[in-house]
């Protein structure tokens, strides 16, 4: 009798689905965004918080513990998934996939390897599609409760389910024919329509790059901000507890003051902000802003004296006097003469000893600058007044306004110790919701950018089936092209056919293995369609309902399904089943011992509790168990392997 069920027991929390997770991620690995989703409902992580935490839901693919030691000591540290299995051809092959961390950065790889070959990089990870494709790594490893939305499903699996079947070949040649008949028929074009061909095909590939960035960030953002509206949520509730329940009269009085008093408080300020900066250099100067209104007034009363006359008409023609008498001077050379004239006339006739700092300046000038003077001087003192009272009064408002704050702080978090923890749960209360707005106005901008990339690549993918049906289409290339396309949809209506008679093949072997492992009252017959929807028959023909199936029902109608496919096609590959009897009763907990496990492949790896495989249980798989293993965690964080079962026969 064969023996090829491994059991590998765990208690609740001691390691088992960190198991199963570990092997599915050595042939996934987490590159695509779809593997590096947790929890429930799923949030999308970067590459770094997969792999090191988020902080909040998930601690990270790297043992925490381990990542602690290494922190304290100083060192990288290590981490590695290693599996090891027998080929088609009897060769060891062994896969790791390892990780080195330092403090929050890391590094990653994949080896293979294979009769003394070693593979890294993408040339080991096209071996481990060859094994196991990483979308149907799920059909193989699997939570035996997490299977039921097998059965719920409305066609979503429908092209894993054909690659699980390998009857996506033939479509897959069909559409490698297609793109053959186009090749064929940018062979016959004219050069200028080629080269207008070639851009537009180009300008499509860019546009659909665009695509991918703006999803990739998109992804990203919504990983963020599923994260952060996680812990502000937390933080909400942890500020509502802390709030003593203050009445909102009493909240609503205050909230009415502070508006009042912010409202002028900022009446204030745009006033001060208005008027202040062009009167500061002068209020803080006014003894110099008298003195300057003096010298101004002197030599103002100067300008009606005989002298001042003399001196004024003078220097106001002795340029052009001194550009007649001698022209071959400069303009510039003219004007410093005559400045130097005057300035030596007002020497001789003392017409400059009292006109202070303002002898040079001119009295017009000195007119339209006097009355600004005049009007600091007088007013200089009332003017510095108003505008410190204005500051006074900001100053006032502000720590009103401060003191109205504390009072709505203190109603809200009351005299019970925590006002230092409220306020730093509203401080992070308040940067988590302008970092949310911020991470919305970006996925904004990317859905944005992705619309305008998806409505660009229509636009030039129907420019380029203009231009490939610009050139006159009986050109040989042009036959052949066509002679193509046919065989292309030859090839597509075998493919439905293929589909179809493969469906009917499933369709019987369900109902196989679902009557091996169930006996029901109420189902007769469970049929497929198209998209490999499971439809529930009584022996009337009358469909059942899949929402009035309990859950149990759904696990064992998925189990027949995928127990199905997999003789189907025909794969050796091992199974690995968490939770393996879930929700389901008693009677039918035996027919999957008795029937399922011992013939559902070559090796079967179970991840029991002790309370899913009693001993009773345990001694109808005995005569088909290899060998056992228990996951021994007392730490909660650090596991190992013991050669034995939690049960004993």
């Amino acid at each position: 009798m064969k023996q090829n069920i491994v059991l590998i027991w765990g208690r609740n929390g001691m390691g088992k689905t960190s198991f199963l997770n570990a092997v599915k991620l050595l042939f996934t690995g987490f590159e695509k965004m779809i593997y590096r989703q947790v929890g429930f409902p799923p949030a999308q992580l970067s590459a770094g918080q997969f792999v090191l935490g988020d902080g909040t839901r998930w601690t990270g693919v790297v043992n925490r513990e381990a990542r602690r030691r290494a922190l304290t000591l100083g060192e990288p540290l290590n981490a590695k998934i290693q599996l090891s299995w027998l080929d088609r051809s009897e060769e060891t092959v062994t896969a790791t996939r390892w990780w080195t961390v330092e403090a929050d950065d890391f590094t990653s790889g994949l080896a293979i390897e294979r009769a003394g070959q070693r593979l890294t990089g993408a040339p080991a990870q096209e071996l481990l599609e060859d094994t196991i494709p990483s979308e149907l790594v799920k059909f193989f490893f699997f939570d035996g409760e997490d299977i039921k939305s097998i059965a719920e499903s409305s066609g979503l699996f429908q092209a894993d389910f054909n690659r699980l079947l390998q009857i996506t070949f033939v479509e897959n040649l069909a559409g490698e024919m297609v793109k053959l008949s186009s090749e064929r028929k940018r062979q016959g074009l004219e050069a200028s329509l080629q080269k207008s061909l070639d851009e537009a095909s180009n300008n499509a590939r860019k546009a659909k790059t665009v695509q991918l960035e703006s999803k990739e960030k998109i992804e990203e953002l919504d990983a963020q901000i599923g994260i952060d509206g996680l812990e502000l949520r937390r933080v909400q509730i942890r500020r509502a507890n802390l709030s003593s329940g203050a009445s909102e009269f009493q909240k609503k009085a205050l909230e009415e003051q502070r508006k009042s008093v912010h409202q002028q408080l900022e009446k204030v300020v745009q006033e001060i902000t208005r008027d202040l900066p062009k009167d500061v250099p002068i209020l803080a100067n006014l003894a110099l802003a008298k003195r300057t209104l003096d010298a101004i007034l002197s030599r103002l009363a100067q300008r009606g004296s005989a002298e001042a006359s003399y001196v004024e008409k003078v220097s106001t023609n002795l340029q052009g006097w001194i550009g007649e008498g001698c022209p071959v001077l400069s303009d510039e050379e003219t004007a410093r003469l005559a400045i130097h004239l005057t300035g030596q006339m007002r020497k001789l006739l003392s017409a400059d000893e009292s006109a202070g700092i303002f002898a040079g300046v001119s009295i017009a000038t000195l007119e339209r600058i006097v009355t600004r003077f005049e009007v600091w001087a007088t007013a200089g003192e009332q003017l510095k007044s108003g505008r410190t009272r204005l500051l006074i009064e900001a100053f006032r408002l502000a720590n009103s306004r401060q003191e109205i704050d504390q009072s709505l702080f203190t109603l809200e978090v009351g005299a019970n110790g925590n006002a230092e923890e409220f306020r730093n749960v509203s401080n992070r209360m308040a940067e988590l919701e302008e970092g949310l707005a911020k991470q919305n106005q970006l996925k904004g901008q990317w859905t944005q950018k992705f619309r305008e990339a998806v409505e660009e690549e229509k636009q030039w993918a129907s420019e380029v089936k203009r231009l490939e049906g610009t050139q006159d289409q009986v050109s040989q290339a042009a036959n052949e092209s066509r002679f193509v396309l046919k065989a292309a949809k030859a090839l597509n209506e075998i493919s439905e056919r293929l589909k179809a008679a493969t469906r009917l093949e499933l369709e019987d072997m369900l109902n196989d293995r679902f009557k091996r492992i169930i006996q029901h009252p109420l189902i007769d017959r469970i049929g497929l369609d198209e998209g490999y929807v499971m439809t529930f028959f009584e022996k009337s023909g009358k469909p059942v309902g899949r929402t009035s199936l309990s859950s149990g029902m759904k696990q064992l109608a998925a189990t027949a399904l995928l127990w199905a496919m997999k003789d189907s096609a025909g794969a050796d590959l091992p199974v690995i089943i968490d939770t393996p009897l879930g929700r389901i009763d008693r009677e039918n907990q035996e027919h999957l011992l008795r029937a399922y496990y011992p013939a559902l492949a070559n090796q079967v790896i179970v991840l029991p509790t002790n309370a899913e495989i009693d001993d009773r249980k345990l001694k109808i798989l005995s005569d088909r168990i290899a060998t056992h293993y228990s996951i021994v965690n007392d730490s909660g964080d650090s596991a190992r392997i013991e050669n034995k079962p939690l049960v004993e026969m």
